[in-house]
């Protein structure tokens, strides 16, 4: 009988932490986020893609390279991005509250003393039609 006692202890205990591995996953904000997001910004199409090692990156359709580039930090739903290079980067970060589905990626500024980039990450993104994740 005690081996059955220990065999049963064992799996409660695998499937609770299965349970908590897999809520785990599911309520991390960074998961929904990482992928390819595009909307139009005064007529011109834009790609922001979120990488899973916590790097972004953003293109301009119609011009040569990427635009911008750096890191970010997420907190809960909150969101800090910090420019790294490109011809539209600057030293300040900014910070966002974001919400996010399957399917679009909606940014609110908390503090971003940067107009440029306040203009182009507030607002609704759509998933990108190639997403990678």
């Amino acid at each position: 009988m005690k081996p059955t006692i220990f065999t049963r202890t064992l799996l409660v205990a695998a499937a609770i932490l299965f349970a908590v591995m897999t809520s785990h996953a599911q309520n991390d904000p960074t998961g929904q986020i990482v992928g390819k997001w595009t909307k139009l910004l005064n007529e011109r199409s834009v790609t922001f893609t979120l990488a899973p090692d916590q790097t972004y990156q953003v293109e301009f359709a119609g011009d040569e390279g990427i635009d911008v580039w750096g890191s970010y930090v997420v907190s809960g739903n909150r969101i800090t991005f910090e420019d790294k290079g490109g011809d539209y980067s600057s030293a300040e970060s900014g910070e966002y509250e974001f919400k996010a589905t399957d399917t679009s990626l909606t940014f609110y500024q908390i503090d971003d003393p940067v107009t440029g980039r306040s203009m182009l990450v507030e607002g609704s993104w759509s998933k990108a039609t190639d997403a990678v994740k």
